[in-house]
């Protein structure tokens, strides 16, 4: 969805707000055991954001037809802002991730794997804000090898490449392009996406 500037802008302070926050409350509460449980919750939690980006990416923005045909104005104009509002992205994570683990688990664990995801989810916006619009330039500079690989996404004949921030699951799923953009996953072709 096309954002304002400022609704593009806020998604960052909002979620390192929230991420300092819930790595404060978890600092300064319990004992070290619980800080202990608190951590590996975060690990898992950023670890299982880089599955849930590489699935949202494929799966969605280029499998289903709404998010797909909104997703290729992203690749139409790349630099636009272009993303989730705040709201909705902050929704999903309170439903469907710290409120059900909250239930099932405990608060502390729920806290660290929401905050954990919040990371992941901070951390491919903050990268993705980098590869398109090469700011931050001291980001940028350093991220040349996520950079070229997502640019052979956007301008591949095939589809592939669909993580941002770690090419894993494309290894792990063979949706990895090679260099020349060709590829091995082959059942798939930029026209099955539609815009682009």
């Amino acid at each position: 969805m096309q954002l304002s500037k400022t609704a593009y802008y806020a998604d960052f302070g909002v979620y390192a707000l929230s991420i300092g926050v819930l790595t404060t409350t978890a600092a300064v509460s319990g004992d070290w055991l619980q800080r202990a449980q608190w951590l590996g919750a975060a690990a898992i939690g950023l670890a299982v954001w880089t599955l849930i980006e590489y699935a949202l990416h494929r799966f969605v923005f280029h499998g289903m037809a709404g998010f797909s045909m909104l997703h290729g104005r992203h690749h139409t104009a790349p630099k636009a802002f272009i993303g989730t509002p705040t709201w909705v992205s902050l929704s999903v994570l309170a439903f469907g991730i710290f409120w059900p683990t909250w239930r099932a688990v405990s608060l502390n664990v729920a806290s660290g794997l929401t905050a954990g995801v919040m990371l992941g989810f901070f951390w491919y916006g903050l990268v993705h804000h980098a590869i398109h619009h090469r700011r931050p330039r001291a980001l940028a500079a350093r991220i040349m090898v996520a950079s070229h690989r997502h640019m052979r996404h956007h301008y591949s004949t095939q589809l592939g490449n669909f993580g941002v921030t770690t090419s894993l699951w494309d290894h792990v799923f063979g949706t990895a392009l090679d260099e020349s953009g060709a590829g091995r996953h082959t059942r798939t072709t930029r026209a099955s996406y539609g815009a682009g």
